[in-house]
């Protein structure tokens, strides 16, 4: 997913709301809520250089930092 393709997702959402990560779908709560989830703590980006064989290119990869808790612990 490229930042364009996120960044038309996320402007369909309540700007209030918050970014987890789902690291098991298949846990659910008695009102089918997901409950495996880590808060969204930091992005960064960086910028990897990728030797094409002619040239050099540069490729950035955008950086999403999830807490090591789930979250609601």
């Amino acid at each position: 997913m490229t930042v364009q393709e996120l960044i038309k997702e996320l402007r369909k959402l309540p700007k209030e709301a918050n970014v987890y990560l789902v690291k098991d779908w298949e846990m659910l709560d008695e009102d089918n809520c997901l409950t495996d989830l880590y808060e969204l703590e930091d992005v960064s980006k960086q910028t990897i250089i990728v030797d094409d064989g002619l040239d050099f290119v540069d490729i950035d990869e955008v950086l999403l930092c999830f807490s090591e808790r789930r979250a609601g612990e």
